[in-house]
C-alpha cells in the first residue's frame, strides 16, 4: 500500500472520530438544555409565576370607620360624616412621558371642572407628587361634593372617561368647639406609597389622633382595618383591584365628662385666660375639663389650612395650649392647705395663734398680707377663712423645707398625674438642687415662707389642684381618668383624721363668710373652698392670677374642682362666683334663692327683706354653732 493511500486511511477514521465526539457533545447539550428546561418550565414555573404576581400586585390597607367620642349622657363629641368625592383613575390618561401624562391630566381635570362647577385644587405639583407616589391608586380631584355637583357630574358621567365618585368619612365634632382641648383633633394619615406597615403598599384615605383624647385612644377608635389587591402593568398603572377582606368599625369611646358642667365651665371661661378642671373625687372621674381661649376642631378636618394653623400657633392667647392640663402656675393662696397639713404633721396645734401685725418679716424680705392692718391673733381654721399671709409664712418655716416639699408631694405635686390624656404638665416642687440646677442659685432662707403661701418657683396645673382639692375633701388621692368605667386607683393620705378635719374645718369657714364666699352662694349644697391670688410678673409685666378650688357637698364630696383665670382681680372675685356656676349646673340652686323673684312678689319689698334678714340670722347662728362643734371636737396634736 502506497504512502498516500495509509495517510487517506488514518484521515477517514480521525475524521469519523471527530464527527462522533462533536455529535456526542450536541447531543449532550441538548440533554442539558432539555433538563433545565424541565426545570425552568415545568419544576420552577409555579415560583417564577408568584414572583411575578408579587411584582404586579400592590396591597392596600382600607382603614376601618373610626369609632364615635360618647359623653356618658349620650352626647355625641366626635363622629364621621360622609363624604363624597370625584377620583380619577391615572392609567386613562397616560402618554408617553410622565410629564405629558400630567399635563393630560390636568387638562382633563379642567374640562371635568366644566361640569362640577368649581375648579379643581389639584395643581401640577400634586400631580406629579402622587404619580411618583401612589402612581396606582386613583387621585382625589374634588372632596366634599355637594348635592346640586354630584348632579351635574352624574349626568354628563358617560362623556368623562377614567372619572368616578366613591364615598369617604371625615371627622366631625357636632358641637364645634365644646370640649375641644379634651377631644382634640385628627390629621391625615401618612400619604406617602409606604402606607407605615411592611404588609402594605398603600393605605386609603385616613385620619389619626394628633391631640387630646383622639390622640391618646387612636389605636382603640380606629378598629380593624380591611384590605384590597391591585393588579398593575409594567409602568405601574393599575388595570384591577379587588377587596380580600372588608374593615371593621372601631368601638366608641365613652368618656366621663358631665356635660352640663362642661358647657357651663367654657362658658364662665368665655372673654378671659383660663382653664377649669373637675372631677369626681371618689373614683377620678374627670367631669369637666375646659380652657381658654380655644379652636374649632372641625377647621382641622381633613387637613388644617396652612394660614389658619400658623395663625392659631401665633396667637398670643395660645389657643391650641390646653391650660388645664398643661398649665404651670404658681398656685398662691390655694396651697395653704397642704401648708397647714405640713405644720399640723410637726405638732403644731390646730389652736395655736399666731399675731398678724400685716406682715411676715424674714431677714431683709416682708411679705405683706391682704389686710394691710393685720388680722391680729388667728388660729388655723380663721387664717385660712382670711388667707392670712404671716400665718401661713410662721408655719411653713416651722414645719421646714423639707417637710413642706415632702407634704407637696404626698398630694402629686412635682409630677405627673397619670390622667389617660395625650400630654400632661408635671410641675415644679422646687428645692436646693433644682435651684442650682435652673436657677444657678443656692436655697436661700426667704424662699420657704413664698412657698408656704404658694409664691416663688412652686408651679402647679389645674388638673392637679382639682386633684387635690379632692383629696383633702375625701382623704384620698385618686388618679384622673376620661374613659368611662376604669377602675378606681386612690392612695389614702399619711394624716389623721383630726387633722384633714382641722383643715376642712377652715375651708368650709372660707365659702361661709370668708374669702370665698361667693363661690357657695344660692347653691343647694354646703361648699368647702380655698382661694388664691398668685402675683406674676415683674413691673409692667406684673399681673394676678386668680384661683378657686373647692369640693362639694362639704361632708361627702362627689365633685373637686379647680378653676384659675389669669389676669383677673382676686380668687374670691373673679374664680369663686364662676366656681359656683359650674356647680350649679351639677347641684342645683337653694330652693330659697329660686323662689326669691316669686316670694318679692309675694310679700313685697319690705315683707320679703324681713324673711330674708331672719333667715341670714338663724343661719349665720347655725352656721358659727357647727363651726365651734367641729373645732372643738379637733384632739390636741400628737406626736
Amino acid at each position: 500500500m502506497s504512502d498516500d493511500e495509509r495517510l487517506a486511511g488514518a484521515g477517514g477514521r480521525t475524521g469519523d472520530f471527530t464527527c462522533l465526539v462533536v455529535a456526542v457533545l450536541i447531543l449532550a447539550g441538548f440533554a442539558a438544555l432539555a433538563v433545565r428546561l424541565k426545570e425552568i418550565q415545568l419544576d420552577s414555573s409555579a415560583t417564577i409565576t408568584l414572583d411575578g404576581a408579587r411584582q404586579s400586585v400592590r396591597r392596600v390597607r382600607i382603614p376601618g370607620e373610626r369609632g364615635r367620642i360618647v359623653a356618658r349622657d349620650g352626647t355625641v363629641l366626635a363622629m364621621n360624616r360622609p363624604t363624597r368625592r370625584i377620583l380619577l383613575n391615572p392609567a386613562a390618561f397616560q402618554k408617553q412621558t410622565w410629564g405629558a401624562t400630567a399635563t393630560n391630566i390636568l387638562e382633563a381635570v379642567g374640562a371635568v371642572a366644566k361640569y362640577v362647577g368649581r375648579p379643581s385644587p389639584l395643581d401640577f405639583d400634586d400631580v406629579a407628587r402622587h404619580m411618583r407616589l401612589k402612581l396606582a391608586r386613583p387621585i382625589v380631584a374634588w372632596s366634599d361634593v355637594s348635592d346640586e355637583e354630584l348632579a351635574r357630574f352624574s349626568e354628563a358621567s358617560d362623556e368623562l372617561t377614567g372619572f368616578f365618585c366613591d364615598e369617604a368619612w371625615h371627622r366631625m365634632y357636632p358641637a364645634g368647639p365644646l370640649a375641644a382641648h379634651v377631644l382634640g383633633y385628627v390629621g391625615r394619615e401618612a400619604t406617602a406609597g409606604d402606607a407605615g406597615d411592611s404588609k402594605y403598599n398603600f393605605t386609603d384615605f385616613d385620619m389619626r389622633g394628633r391631640s387630646g383624647l383622639e390622640d391618646r385612644y387612636d389605636s382603640f377608635l380606629k378598629g380593624v382595618s380591611g384590605e384590597k389587591k391591585i393588579t398593575v402593568d409594567a409602568r405601574g398603572f393599575a388595570r384591577k383591584e379587588w377587596v380580600v377582606s372588608e374593615p371593621l368599625k372601631g368601638p366608641d369611646l365613652v368618656v366621663t365628662l358631665d356635660m352640663a358642667m362642661q358647657r357651663e365651665a367654657e362658658r364662665q371661661l368665655e372673654g378671659v385666660k383660663g382653664a377649669c378642671v373637675a372631677l369626681d373625687p371618689r373614683n377620678g372621674d374627670i367631669l369637666a375639663m375646659a380652657s381658654s381661649p380655644g379652636y374649632d376642631p372641625n377647621d382641622f378636618v381633613p387637613a388644617i389650612p396652612r394660614k389658619l394653623y400658623d395663625r392659631l400657633s401665633h396667637d398670643p392667647g395660645k389657643p391650641l395650649l390646653n391650660r388645664a392640663a398643661l398649665g404651670s402656675y404658681a398656685p398662691g393662696s390655694t396651697f395653704k392647705p397642704i401648708t397647714a397639713l405640713a405644720g399640723l404633721s410637726c405638732g403644731i396645734s390646730p389652736r395655736a395663734t399666731h399675731l398678724c401685725t400685716g406682715a411676715y418679716t424674714i431677714g431683709e424680705m416682708r411679705i405683706r398680707c391682704s389686710r394691710t392692718w393685720g388680722h391680729g391673733d388667728l388660729d388655723l381654721a380663721h387664717a385660712l377663712k382670711e388667707s392670712c399671709n404671716p400665718y401661713f409664712c410662721d408655719m411653713g418655716v416651722k414645719a421646714g423645707t423639707n417637710v413642706l416639699m415632702r407634704t407637696a408631694k404626698i398630694f402629686g405635686l412635682g409630677s405627673k398625674t397619670g390622667i389617660d390624656y395625650s400630654a400632661e404638665a408635671a410641675g415644679v416642687v422646687p428645692d436646693d438642687e433644682w435651684k442650682r440646677a435652673h436657677w444657678g442659685e443656692r436655697w436661700y432662707p426667704g424662699d420657704l415662707p413664698q412657698m408656704s403661701i404658694g409664691q416663688g418657683m412652686l408651679l402647679v396645673s389645674p388638673l392637679q389642684m382639682a386633684r387635690v382639692a379632692g383629696a383633702l375633701g375625701t382623704g384620698r388621692l385618686v388618679r384622673p381618668h376620661f374613659k368611662a368605667g376604669e377602675d378606681t386607683h386612690a392612695e389614702a393620705l399619711p394624716f389623721p383624721k383630726w387633722q384633714l378635719d382641722a383643715v376642712r374645718a377652715g375651708m368650709r369657714m372660707v365659702v361661709d363668710g370668708g374669702t370665698g364666699r361667693r363661690g357657695g352662694e344660692n347653691l343647694s349644697v354646703k361648699v368647702a373652698g380655698k382661694t388664691g391670688t398668685a402675683e406674676v410678673g415683674r413691673g409692667a409685666t406684673r399681673r394676678k392670677n386668680t384661683w378657686f378650688i373647692a369640693y362639694a357637698p362639704a361632708e361627702n364630696p362627689t365633685v373637686a374642682i379647680a378653676l384659675i383665670v389669669e389676669n383677673g382681680e382676686s380668687g374670691g372675685g373673679t374664680a369663686a362666683p364662676r366656681v359656683r356656676e359650674i356647680l350649679k349646673a351639677r347641684f342645683g340652686e337653694n330652693e330659697v334663692a329660686a323662689s326669691s323673684v316669686l316670694r318679692v312678689g309675694e310679700l313685697g319689698w319690705l315683707g320679703y327683706m324681713c324673711s330674708q334678714m331672719l333667715a341670714i340670722s338663724q343661719n349665720s347662728q347655725l352656721s358659727q354653732f357647727s363651726q365651734l362643734s367641729q373645732l372643738s371636737q379637733l384632739s390636741q396634736p400628737r406626736q
